[in-house]
C-alpha cells in the first residue's frame, strides 16, 4: 500500500510540471497569435499606404503635367499681348501720322475757304463762269469750279473716314489687350491654385513615405519577435518531449523493478531479485522517437505514415491556397520576409475546419478573438487555427473528415484556415501530406 502511495506521489510529481508548462506554451502562443494579427493589420497598412503614395505620386505628375501646360499657355499669352502692344503702337504711330496730315488737309481746306471768300470768282462761281469772254473759257471755269468744290468734298470724307478708321482700330486693339489681359489672369490664378496643390500633395506624399518608413520597421520588429517567440516554443515543445520521455522511462523502470519483485516473492528467491534489479536497469528503453508511445498510438502512428500524400484537406467547400509553408517576401518590403510554419487555406463563408487523420484532441485554447484545436495522431500533431468556433473538446476521439470547428473571417473579409502539421518538435510541409 505504501508503495503506491509512493508511485501516485511520483506521478503527481511530474504531471504538475507538465501542466504548467503546458499553460506557459499555450500563454506564449496566445502572444505570437497576437503579435501575428498586429503584424498581419501592419501589413495590411502599409499595402493601403504604398497604393496612398503612389497615387498621390501620380497625382503630382498629373498636377506637374497640367502646371507645365498652363505656364506655357500663359507665355504664349504674353507673346500674343507683346505682338497686340506693339501692333497698337504701330497703329498709334500711324493714327499721329494720319493725324498730320489730317490737320495739314484741314489747314489747307481752310486756306481755300478762305481764298474762296476772298476770291470773287470763287465766292460767286456762278457769276465767275458766266463773266467769262469766251464759251471755251466758260467751259474751262465750269470744270475748274467743280473740281474744286469735288476736292473739297472728297478732302472731308477721306478725313473724317480715316478718323473713323483710326479710332475702331484702336477701340477693337484695347478691347483685345483687356480679352487677353482677363485670360492671363484667370491663368495666374489658376497657376497659384495649382501650385498649392501641388505643395499640399508635396506634404502629403512625404507624410506618407515617413509613415511608410516607420511600419517598414515596425514590421521588420515584429517580425524579429515572431521568429524569437517562436524559437521559444520550440525550445519549451522540446523540454516537453523530453520530459515525457523521460516519464515513459521511469514508468518502464518501475514497472520493470515491480515485475520482478513480483518474481522474487513468488519464488522466495532474494538474491536473485536484486540481480533481476540490477539486470532491469541495464535494459531501459532506448530513446527513439516512437519509442516512448502507447502499443495504441503506435499503431496509429504507423498508420499516419502510410497515408501520406493521401491525406483530406482540413477544410470543407471549395478552396485555394494562400501563403505556402516556409519563408516568404512581404510583398512590397524589399528584404522582409516571414516564415509562415504552416499552410493557409482560403475557403468560402461557411467553411468548416475537419480532422485529417483519426486522432485525440490534445488542446482548445483561444488566440485573441479566434480558437485553435490540436489533434494528436501518434507522434504526429495537426493543428487547426483561426476558428471562430469549436465543437471538439480537449481530449474527444475523432475520425478524419470529421468537423472541428467554423472558420472565422479576418480583417481582409477573407475565410483562411492555418493548418500546421508536426511530428514531435518538427515541422512538417502539410502539402507533402495532404492529397491534392
Amino acid at each position: 500500500m505504501t508503495k503506491r502511495i509512493t508511485l501516485i506521489i511520483l506521478s503527481l510529481c511530474l504531471v504538475l510540471p507538465l501542466s504548467a508548462q503546458t499553460k506557459k506554451i499555450n500563454n506564449l502562443k496566445n502572444q505570437k497569435a497576437q503579435m501575428e494579427r498586429n503584424l498581419k493589420k501592419t501589413q495590411s497598412d502599409l499595402k493601403e499606404t504604398k497604393q496612398n503614395v503612389g497615387q498621390k505620386e501620380a497625382r503630382i505628375d498629373f498636377l506637374e503635367n497640367q502646371l507645365q501646360s498652363r505656364l506655357n499657355y500663359i507665355r504664349q499669352l504674353e507673346g500674343d499681348i507683346t505682338r497686340i502692344e506693339i501692333q497698337i503702337d504701330t497703329l498709334k504711330a500711324e493714327a499721329k501720322r494720319l493725324e498730320a496730315q489730317l490737320e495739314e488737309k484741314k489747314k489747307k481746306y481752310k486756306h481755300s475757304l478762305r481764298m474762296a471768300r476772298s476770291s470773287t470768282a470763287l465766292r460767286s462761281p456762278s457769276l465767275f463762269v458766266l463773266s467769262a469772254p469766251t464759251f471755251r473759257q466758260m467751259s474751262r471755269r465750269m470744270r475748274y469750279a467743280r473740281e474744286y468744290a469735288s476736292y473739297q468734298k472728297q478732302l472731308g470724307i477721306e478725313v473724317i473716314a480715316q478718323q473713323n478708321r483710326v479710332r475702331d482700330n484702336q477701340a477693337e486693339l484695347l478691347q483685345m489687350k483687356q480679352q487677353h489681359h482677363a485670360v492671363v489672369q484667370d491663368v495666374i490664378r489658376q497657376r497659384k491654385a495649382l501650385a498649392r496643390e501641388h505643395s499640399v500633395e508635396q506634404t502629403n506624399v512625404v507624410n506618407l513615405r515617413k509613415k511608410q518608413k516607420e511600419m517598414e520597421q515596425r514590421v521588420a520588429a515584429q517580425r524579429k519577435q515572431i521568429d524569437a517567440l517562436n524559437k521559444k516554443i520550440d525550445e519549451l515543445i522540446a523540454y516537453e518531449i523530453e520530459q515525457a520521455r523521460k516519464r515513459a522511462e521511469e514508468k518502464a523502470r518501475r514497472e520493470a523493478e515491480e515485475r520482478h519483485r513480483r518474481e522474487a516473492a513468488a519464488k522466495g528467491k532474494t538474491a536473485k531479485g536484486k540481480s533481476s534489479k540490477g539486470s532491469s536497469t541495464a535494459t531501459l528503453p532506448s530513446t527513439s522517437p516512437t519509442k516512448w508511445l502507447t502499443p495504441q498510438e503506435q499503431k496509429l502512428n504507423g498508420s499516419f505514415e502510410q497515408n501520406r500524400g493521401r491525406l483530406p484537406v482540413p477544410l470543407t467547400g471549395p478552396y485555394r491556397i494562400g501563403n505556402r509553408f516556409g519563408l516568404y517576401q512581404v510583398a512590397g518590403l524589399a528584404g522582409v520576409t516571414l516564415d509562415n510554419k504552416g499552410v493557409n487555406y482560403i475557403g468560402q463563408q461557411g467553411a468548416r475546419a475537419r480532422a485529417v487523420f483519426d486522432g485525440e484532441v490534445s488542446a482548445v485554447f483561444a488566440l485573441g478573438s479566434t480558437k485553435n484545436v490540436l489533434v494528436r495522431h501518434g507522434s504526429y500533431i495537426s493543428v487547426y487555427c483561426n476558428l471562430s468556433s469549436v465543437i471538439v473538446t480537449r481530449g474527444a476521439q475523432v475520425k478524419a473528415r470529421d468537423i472541428l470547428g467554423t472558420v472565422a473571417e479576418d480583417a481582409s473579409g477573407l475565410y483562411v484556415l492555418h493548418f500546421q502539421l508536426r511530428k514531435e518538435r518538427q515541422k512538417l510541409n502539410p502539402e507533402a501530406w495532404i492529397g491534392r
